[in-house]
């Protein structure tokens, strides 16, 4: 299956830019995800892939082939929409084989793909029904079927999932991770969804503002963030980011917001009396005290019991703070507890840019 490769690749709409000089590598074979918020241009990036918006600027290579100026039909790419986009007239298995009778395949090659694709997908009995009569996962199985049937070079996913309803959401995310590995096709994925980004993709590719912020292992995207913005996007909760200040006491590096203050390790401080933001994630909060760890003391505000877990948000001297523990029976709303977190695990950005403060030598006194 062929590579996919975007260079430079621009969208404005009069003189806003959707997509800002997009430069990214997708490996043949790779299921990449693209997520970011509302308007950050992951969207926008798929369907000029797909063909279905134009480009201001940039290229499109799907192999060895710039496809930038190449009609949508010849690009041997398929898209699965969000609203599925099924026929309501055709039956599902005239919806799945649409794309081939167009293209002249002959008629039993048709029914041999499509009831193929559709035993995969656990759709053969629906093969005579009309779409009106299918549930929301089944439908969306049709989509998918539609698009395997065509086996294009590439597949294009848009929020195919956002209309499900949680249960649903999950078990159709375990499927398109099997039918991935089956397939082994090149697939680009796009979602405002974090969690279907983590769960899902070989590499995330995180957007905001037509621009990517940042590409890499779902894990390492969320042990290494390289801003403040992919910081507090990704994870669950998301982090606690802290704004404030740094400044030299005692031959140590203090933060300080107007009513908190605590040392923080020298690898962690671009320069003294500088902005900074630091970022604490919920699950390194803890009730139990931990030996030459900051402490921070706060007043629970809300309990969430999630089984497992328990979410606790705290107002504290400075900011609020959101916790993640491991289950708790004992905590209320009201009481008044005390925070710790390994110094040595919080991380430092920039105040101004934003941008990750990296390990640096420690700074003389």
């Amino acid at each position: 299956m062929p590579a996919v490769r975007l260079e430079n690749l621009t969208k404005r709409f009069l003189t806003t830019a959707a997509v800002d000089s997009v430069n990214l590598s997708i490996d043949s074979g790779e299921f990449v995800v693209l997520v970011g918020p509302s308007g950050s241009g992951k969207t926008t990036c798929l369907r000029m892939i797909a063909g279905l918006e134009t480009v201001t600027s940039g290229s499109i290579f799907i192999g060895d082939r710039d496809v930038a100026d190449v009609h949508a039909k010849d690009r041997d790419v398929a898209m699965v929409f969000q609203s599925y986009a099924l026929y309501p007239h055709m039956s599902v298995a005239e919806n799945m084989g649409f794309a081939l009778k167009i293209k002249k395949v002959a008629s039993a090659e048709i029914e041999r793909r499509v009831r193929e694709v559709a035993a995969t997908l656990d759709i053969v009995e629906e093969l005579p029904r009309k779409p009106r009569t299918l549930s929301g996962g089944q439908q969306q199985r049709v989509a998918l079927g539609r698009a395997i049937v065509r086996d294009p070079a590439v597949f294009l996913f848009d929020e195919p999932l956002s209309n499900l309803d949680a249960k649903l959401r999950m078990a159709m995310r375990s499927e398109l991770i099997k039918l991935h590995h089956r397939l082994d096709t090149t697939m680009i994925y796009v979602t405002h969804d974090q969690i279907e980004a983590m769960t899902m993709g070989d590499r995330i590719v995180v957007m905001n503002e037509g621009r990517i912020q940042q590409v890499g292992a779902p894990l390492a995207v969320y042990d290494d963030p390289s801003n403040a913005f992919v910081a507090g996007f990704i994870g669950s909760p998301t982090m606690n980011l802290l704004n404030g200040t740094v400044r030299q006491r005692q031959g140590a590096f203090a933060f300080n917001t107007d009513d908190l203050s605590f040392d923080l390790p020298p690898s962690h401080v671009a320069a003294a009396g500088g902005a900074i933001t630091i970022g604490i994630r919920p699950e390194l909060l803890s009730l139990e005290a931990i030996p030459d760890a900051v402490e921070m003391a706060g007043k629970i505000e809300t309990v969430e019991h999630l089984g497992a877990d328990t979410i606790l948000e705290l107002s504290t001297a400075g900011p609020a703070l959101v916790a993640k523990l491991a289950r708790n029976d004992q905590v209320r709303y009201g009481d008044s507890v005390r925070l710790w977190v390994d110094a040595e695990k919080i991380l430092a950005f920039d105040g101004a840019t934003g941008e990750r403060l990296r390990a640096q030598p420690p700074l003389n006194p």
